[in-house]
């Protein structure tokens, strides 16, 4: 590396005679050594403070994202706390979105907790140790081994929760009091559905507001919009054709009136697919559909803000701060992949078509026919099957339908209390039981 001022100590020493051993102790040039110093560490400080810029950009991103992730692993859907709240030690910035109807905590509780009641009573049983797995009865068929209580293991009652419902609770109770630490998880697991419905319900509404703002923008009269795209669309999204308003009376459309029939359109499919899959399979899939594309879509992310680095600096000879028009791009690429991967998820939500394998044969589910295939998921094995062949109410018997006693009130309905805010903001955010 070049040192700043060498050339001119080294003209100072030969002006002055002084050979190479001889120590230096002229003030005028330990001042030059020590201003050459503070210029080279000025200079390598300015090089690091450059490439945190450029790594903030990133550093916030990749913060984003790995929240998203986390929170579909874990089965949460709630605000992420700050890094001041971090530090006090929360782990939620504000209580847990919830739902109305046939989905509230109280109910979903009485269909979980038989079911993680039975995979308690699974785990507190195993084989004795002198048992013969190759005992034949008298008829020739194997004789059940004999089985012994054991402590049920938190970390095996996890994985269980995990695998059914795509909850991530504590389980360490189960061991000493089962029944109060039975109670505490039915809770935390109706909370944890509702949370991950309530993310795909939002998911939807924001696909259906996406498709008007494109389709049907503020700017343009109701004349001037194109129904016939939105309904391809809307069929491209959900797989389905919307019933739009005829032709000849787009002039008594509005955008909010649109809106909301569309968005009643699209909440019935949704709840048809719940009822055809049940709640725990359509759950399952749309973290596997969520996983999936969240990992894929990053890497390709990386490589894009990668390639945008690259050729950034260039953006100085048009009178332009590079940083500054990094980090422009880099948050409009952002939201581009945060937009496919809602959009992916949710084609394939509304398109997939699930296949069981049991015995060697096959029950193909009917759907409705679309322009594009569909995603298709045989569950013939591993955790697809588990899955697909689980129920809130246990291995292979068939979910009894939920019944509410209230009427029902919408998420985007006006909350009965007469507060003037959408029940989703009111009254509804207060019935589900937060996730620690």
């Amino acid at each position: 590396m070049r040192i700043f001022g060498a050339e001119r100590i080294t003209g100072i020493m030969e002006r002055l005679g002084m050979e190479e051993d001889v120590p230096i102790e002229a003030g005028i040039i330990t001042r030059v050594i020590e201003n050459s110093q503070k210029k080279v560490e000025g200079h390598n400080f300015d090089i690091r403070k450059n490439l945190l810029e450029y790594d903030d950009v990133m550093n916030q991103q990749r913060k984003a994202i790995y929240a998203l992730r986390r929170q579909v692993l874990e089965g949460r859907y709630a605000p992420e706390p700050t890094e001041e709240e971090r530090r006090q030690g929360k782990t939620t910035a504000g209580p847990a979105p919830t739902a109305s109807g046939a989905h509230t905590v109280d109910l979903l509780v009485r269909t979980v907790r038989p079911t993680l009641a039975r995979m308690a009573d699974a785990l507190g049983q195993e084989a004795a140790p002198n048992a013969d797995p190759t005992a034949l009865g008298p008829d020739g068929k194997p004789v059940p081994p004999k089985m012994i209580s054991v402590p049920v293991d938190p970390l095996k009652m996890r994985s269980l929760i995990y695998r059914q419902f795509g909850a991530f609770p504590d389980a360490s109770g189960i061991a000493s009091d089962r029944t109060a630490a039975l109670d505490g998880l039915a809770k935390e697991v109706a909370s944890s559905l509702i949370q991950q419905r309530e993310r795909l319900l939002d998911l939807s509404e924001e696909m259906v507001q996406s498709l008007i703002d494109e389709h049907c923008p503020p700017s343009a009269h109701a004349e001037d919009w194109d129904l016939e795209v939105v309904g391809h669309a809307v069929k491209e999204r959900f797989g389905f054709e919307p019933d739009l308003a005829p032709k000849g009376t787009t002039g008594a459309l509005d955008r909010e009136s649109l809106t909301s029939a569309l968005w009643a359109e699209v909440e019935k499919i949704f709840e048809a697919r719940e009822a055809e899959f049940s709640l725990p399979v359509l759950l399952y899939f749309s973290r596997h559909f969520y996983l999936e594309e969240i990992d894929q879509r990053w890497i390709d992310h990386l490589k894009a803000m990668e390639a945008l680095r690259e050729g950034i600096g260039l953006r100085g000879y048009g009178q332009k701060d590079p940083k500054q028009e990094y980090k422009k791009e880099g948050f409009v690429i952002f939201g581009e992949m945060m937009g496919i991967i809602a959009r992916n998820v949710c084609e394939k939500l509304f398109h997939m078509q699930l296949q069981r394998t049991e015995q060697g044969g096959e029950v193909a589910v009917p759907q409705r026919q679309t322009r594009r295939p569909r995603q298709t998921i045989e569950s013939g094995g591993g955790d697809e099957k588990a899955a697909a062949s689980s129920n809130p109410d246990g291995e292979g018997a068939e979910a009894r339908p939920m019944r509410r006693q209230e009427p029902k009130v919408g998420r985007n309905d006006p909350c009965p209390c007469g507060s003037g805010k959408k029940y989703k903001k009111c009254h509804g955010a207060l019935a589900a039981v937060p996730l620690p």
